[in-house]
């Protein structure tokens, strides 16, 4: 596998000009639609081409949907006429079926750039993660684009970004007249972020791993948008991480989350995590406990050098997804509204007092 592939590269900024046609993969996810309503807003894009499975909420005039998968081999018929090409489709939420998984990721990825050559499409951006860095005890902090990628592979996630990455820069080599942008955000996060990860603040407890405390860094949803509109309006190369100033220490976390935290010991949580998972009733694999145990944070000095500055904190945005899911509660993969909690409790209790009566009543008759 190559590693930091891009990190020779130096970001390249052309003069800013008129961006006719933006086509986005995975235009109905939480980054699709706020990346979309970022650039329905601007007038130097004229038409937005948008790709997905799902239809997406947000639409305008100005968007030209195509339910189209990104592995279709007719996908590149979507994309003549493209002058920026920003590619979101992505499986996030772990699948039972890794080799479905990976088909959807690394698969998806590679019909993308396919057809993205084949159309001649002049600029190509790329969302990875901060997950192909990994989450290793030796880590430097905070991590810059040059550091090295050591994605744990027991985290199908990580290690298919990092397989991406590498086709992704396998394509700029082979494609010198586009202009490829690859961004690596931290957990995203905000009130519209829906995954695995942002269901874990609705469990009841914080689980962690005894003897870790690792710093937490996350990235607002809205600011990531914004990187991305700024890779539409002016042509980028290289790698860029995408992140908060700084990040949340251990203290600090705890305070703004409010859960009584559970400790395990490393191999109880590893050998636990791993019997949930293969039961199906856990939403994570054993390989994400990597990420919960030694720090993986960055540094977002290389993107504020070009103009972009992150609006929110990392506090301010765990904040805003803790009241987005604050009405919920997740157990395994069960989730349900506190609201409709509290009715089936109150039910259940009014079940069992009626059947208490009804048996008294017997007992009295007899």
């Amino acid at each position: 596998m190559k590693r930091h592939i891009f990190a020779a590269c130096v970001g390249m900024i052309a003069p800013e000009g008129y961006v006719s046609v933006v086509a986005i993969t995975g235009i109905s996810g939480y980054l699709g639609q706020r990346l979309f309503r970022v650039l329905d807003a601007d007038p130097s894009v004229d038409r937005v081409i948008g790709i997905d499975v799902e239809d997406p909420e947000a639409t305008s005039p100005k968007l030209e949907f195509n339910r189209v998968d990104v592995r279709d081999p007719d996908l590149g018929k979507c994309l003549p006429g493209v002058d920026v090409l920003v590619h979101l489709a992505y499986a996030l939420d772990p699948m039972r079926d890794e080799n479905l998984m990976r088909d959807v990721n690394v698969g998806g990825t590679h019909n993308v750039l396919e057809a993205a050559g084949s159309a001649g499409v002049p600029r190509l951006a790329y969302v990875s993660a901060a997950v192909v860095y990994g989450a290793h005890p030796d880590n430097e902090v905070p991590l810059t684009e040059r550091s090295p990628l050591r994605a744990n592979a027991d985290f199908a996630y990580a290690a298919h970004k990092l397989e991406s990455e590498a086709l992704v820069a396998a394509f700029a080599g082979g494609h010198p007249s586009t202009a490829v942008v690859v961004f690596r955000p931290a957990i995203v996060f905000g009130p519209n972020v829906e995954n695995f990860m942002s269901r874990a603040l609705e469990a009841p407890r914080v689980v962690a791993v005894r003897g870790h405390t690792p710093p937490l860094q996350l990235v607002h949803e809205e600011d990531v948008a914004e990187a991305l509109a700024l890779a539409v309006r002016q042509p980028l190369s290289g790698v860029f991480n995408v992140c908060a100033d700084g990040w949340l220490a251990p203290a600090e976390l705890a305070e703004i989350v409010g859960k009584r935290r559970i400790e395990l010991p490393e191999a109880v949580a590893f050998s636990l995590a791993e019997r949930l998972w293969r039961a199906g009733v856990s939403e994570s694999p054993p390989g994400e406990l990597h990420y919960l145990m030694h720090p993986w944070v960055m540094s977002n000095e290389r993107l504020k050098s070009i103009g972009w500055v992150p609006r929110h904190t990392n506090r301010e945005t765990l904040e805003e997804a803790l009241a987005s899911h604050r009405p919920w509660v997740t157990v395994g993969r069960a989730r349900v509204r506190k609201g409709d909690l509290a009715r089936g409790a109150a039910a259940t209790i009014g079940a069992v007092g009626a059947v208490a009566l009804m048996r008294r009543s017997r007992r009295r008759r007899a």
